[in-house]
């Protein structure tokens, strides 16, 4: 993955417009069916006082009228056609019902800590396009946020329970985390997923995991799903059968990872390639078989490559093939694990 450039989420400046809109578009609605309630409050009322013989003001009149009438500012007289009248009875208790509702609704969204977080997460996630979802923030799931925060990438977490989880941090990296199942239609829906690039199914149960990555394949059929599982041959087989993208154990990850660590220093991660071999990721000070030679000299010897360069307490740098390798130099190296060994064992030729 490539690292993108810009902020996340958007900054604390921009957050008052972000409500604004939010609100709007919640509110629009309700607007439209106002203006709507209006207007044919309005004819009908002009309707049943033509019927009846009453006298009538010009359009714009009685619009304004009914207007004022719905937020208690009468400016027209109480009509004696039936209809009519049972409008001006029914339009301010409307307006009344209308304002409280607003006035509840935009109090405990904006005075209450719960409800602004909410809003906050709802707004953050209504606005997320192209992001990750992440199940599950445990001690697998918190890393895989942290080192997509460093990526540059947007998330949205779900986690079961507030209380025994990673959620706060994920929350510090101010990243949006909805509570609840993750294998419930709607929590799932509310975090974007039709609109994500991926969702790391990564809780403690292989059963859930599995649910929700068939629920986000349903609802995405492009979207990425990389799914932990603690069983390696499950999951392997799991990957075949089911229209899986990726999936991993952290067993069989971390296994490999500490007996290397065991027996080599300077071993940072492994990874396995799809025909089943192992490759190491390793930074050793460039063993002196290596000085005054070239880098890609040094790969043939190994079978691997130099990825990386750089002198003590310094900056990685990328190498060229014809770059010469000095005493001091650290390596940073990607090479089979078969050929570790050969590290430790090179000497001048």
């Amino acid at each position: 993955m490539t690292r993108r450039s810009g902020p996340v989420f958007a900054r604390p400046s921009s957050v008052s417009s972000l409500f604004f809109w939010h609100f709007l578009s919640r509110f629009a609605p309700w607007l439209g069916g106002l203006v709507a309630y209006i207007l044919l409050a309005t004819i009908v009322l002009r309707w049943d006082m033509a019927r009846h013989h009453e006298p009538l003001d010009d359009f714009g009149a009685d619009l304004y009228g009914m207007y004022t009438q719905l937020f208690f500012e009468p400016t027209q007289q109480l009509p004696h056609a039936p209809i009519a009248r049972g409008i001006f009875w029914i339009t301010p208790l409307l307006g009344a019902g209308l304002i409280l509702r607003g006035v509840v609704r935009v109090g405990a969204s904006l005075f209450d800590a719960d409800e602004r977080h909410k809003l906050w997460v709802e707004i953050m996630t209504d606005r997320m396009r192209d992001h990750i979802v992440v199940c599950g923030l445990g001690h697998v799931g918190i890393r895989v946020v942290e080192a997509l925060k460093r990526l540059g990438y947007p998330v949205v977490a779900i986690e079961r329970n507030k209380d025994e989880s990673f959620a706060a941090r994920a929350e510090e990296l101010g990243f949006p985390v909805l509570y609840g199942d993750a294998r419930r239609d709607a929590l799932l829906l509310e975090s974007g997923v039709q609109r994500a690039r991926a969702i790391v199914c990564a809780t403690d149960d292989d059963l859930a995991n599995l649910e929700v990555a068939i629920d986000a394949k349903r609802e995405n059929p492009n979207i990425r799903v990389v799914m932990r599982m603690f069983d390696q041959r499950v999951a392997s087989k799991m990957r075949s059968a089911l229209d899986v993208d990726e999936t991993f154990s952290t067993s069989a990850l971390s296994g490999p990872l500490a007996a290397l660590q065991a027996t080599e220093s300077g071993v940072r991660g492994v990874y396995y390639l799809e025909d089943g071999s192992m490759r190491v990721d390793m930074e050793v000070p460039a063993p002196a078989g290596w000085w005054g030679r070239t880098v890609m000299l040094c790969e043939d010897a190994i079978d691997g490559r130099v990825v990386g360069v750089r002198k003590p307490g310094g900056k990685l740098t990328r190498p060229r093939h014809d770059t010469k390798l000095v005493e001091g130099d650290i390596v940073t190296l990607d090479l089979p694990a078969e050929s570790v060994a050969k590290i430790r064992s090179s000497t001048a030729s």
